[in-house]
């Protein structure tokens, strides 16, 4: 039961969805309401820092953006693994408690389900930054043969991405002087890369 006349509202998930939104009821509201964000890292990477990574123009490090230097003015910040989420009664289950809210939104995102695709988990991905990483410890050893970048389905995260990294492959092995000896191969589920708007 919520003993304070301010409105509580508690957003699940630190990504774009749930920075923008506090950021928005922050600058909107200031403290006329209770905003708590809660998220199980403490930091935030863009997705196309990944392939920063993975190409050797930034360390993780780098690309890592900590919520603490971004969460505005009101919001109170949580470190906490979401363990059970019960949206009639607006409560949730962490790993550090339990929240309660007149307002609860789920801006959790996706997961990757790597065995959902036989053989996926067995190969190199750039969609993590730990992926990222391995890639960018393996493409030096690329000197000739095929690469895929492939996408398993639509919808997917960063649309963007696998046409970049493609790209950016291209690149990378045209200065290392090794782009005759390697085919890049590209698979999209879609008529087009990154389809545009009708």
């Amino acid at each position: 039961m919520n003993t304070s006349s301010k409105p509580r509202v508690l957003v699940l998930g630190a990504g774009f969805g749930g920075l923008e939104l506090t950021s928005l009821l922050s600058e909107t509201f200031g403290d006329g309401i209770d905003v708590t964000l809660i998220d199980k890292s403490d930091a935030f990477v863009f997705g196309f820092s990944k392939l920063d990574v993975m190409f050797g123009h930034r360390t993780a490090d780098a690309v890592r953006l900590p919520y603490s230097n971004y969460a505005k003015p009101g919001v109170h910040l949580l470190r906490q693994t979401v363990t059970a989420i019960d949206p009639e009664r607006r409560r949730v289950t962490t790993d550090g408690g339990v929240h309660e809210a007149d307002f609860l939104v789920v801006a959790l995102g996706a997961d990757y389900d790597f065995d959902a695709t036989p053989g996926l988990a067995d190969t190199n991905e750039f969609y993590t930054v730990a992926g990222a990483e391995r890639l960018r410890d393996v493409l030096p050893t690329f000197t000739k043969g095929r690469a895929l970048v492939g996408v398993c389905g639509a919808p997917y995260k960063c649309p963007p991405a696998p046409s970049e990294c493609a790209l950016m492959l291209h690149d990378y092995l045209v200065k290392r002087g090794v782009r005759e000896a390697c085919e890049i191969n590209f698979v999209l589920p879609l008529p087009s890369p990154v389809p545009p708007s009708p």
